[in-house]
């Protein structure tokens, strides 16, 4: 009977015990994991919350860092990635100074000229004593010349007399319509055309701006069967503000009669 008492006493204990053993055995064992996988130069610092590049000209970008309220936050870099394992280095390509006035998220941005192509980037955040947060990757396309060669200007089906002293262009449509007969655009990306000639009454140079939706368009004041030449403008994107140009195409005015 009394040994029976004794285990009922004695077991509670001993399983109190092996609780708390086993939670130093965890405590210890995700402390030497945190050590393992996180880089002592790793601090308490916020990491980017997205980054994003931007195309906003020839062999130009826009990174627009987006960084939460922290702040310790000095300053973003932005980095290229570098494949070579036999240096530490970082090639930096920008750093932005940030001044902070609120701490609340905010959007710091920088254009750069860069070589065209794509490439990967990473972006980290610092504070004053240069800690830094985890490193955010991203890829980013950079448009050059090559991708200015694949933009075709606006083609046009027929040019002719219009009157003594205009000519006028009618252009392939921009506009169709669907099976159900609702106008539809053909090429979102497209933004204008302008036409450059000669004036034929002082010589002077002439420009003329055709809107997308355009699908005639009238041009006075031509020397006859004088040369003309036309660029067309694109976004690289539907709701983008930035737009390229395509190169220039030549074009021939009708004979006056």
């Amino acid at each position: 009977m009394i040994n029976n008492i004794k285990n009922k006493l004695i077991n509670p204990f001993m399983l109190g015990v092996v609780c708390v053993l086993l939670a130093f055995s965890c405590d210890t064992e995700l402390t030497e994991t945190f050590n393992e996988f996180i880089p002592e130069t790793v601090v308490s610092l916020g990491t980017p919350d997205s980054v994003a590049v931007v195309s906003t000209g020839l062999n130009k970008a826009m990174f627009e860092v987006f960084i939460n309220s922290d702040p310790k936050i000095k300053k973003a870099v932005i980095a290229l990635f570098d494949d070579d394992v036999t240096d530490d280095d970082d090639k930096i390509v920008a750093t932005i100074d940030i001044n902070r006035t609120i701490f609340a998220p905010e959007i710091y941005s920088v254009e750069l000229q860069l070589p065209e192509g794509g490439a990967e980037y990473f972006v980290h955040l610092e504070d004053e004593y240069g800690n830094q947060s985890t490193k955010y990757d991203v890829f980013g396309t950079v448009l050059g010349d090559e991708y200015v060669a694949t933009l075709e200007a606006r083609s046009y089906s027929d040019i002719r007399l219009y009157s003594e002293t205009e000519a006028i262009i009618t252009w392939d449509s921009n506009r169709t319509t669907n099976d159900d007969d609702e106008e539809v655009v053909v090429n979102p990306l497209l933004v204008k055309s302008v036409i450059t000639y000669t004036s034929s009454v002082d010589g002077s140079e002439l420009t003329v701006e055709v809107d997308e939706s355009e699908d005639l368009t009238i041009i006075p004041d031509f020397i006859s069967e004088g040369m003309f030449t036309y660029t067309t403008f694109y976004k690289t994107v539907a709701d983008s503000e930035y737009i390229f140009e395509s190169n220039p195409t030549e074009g021939t005015f009708p004979a006056k009669i």
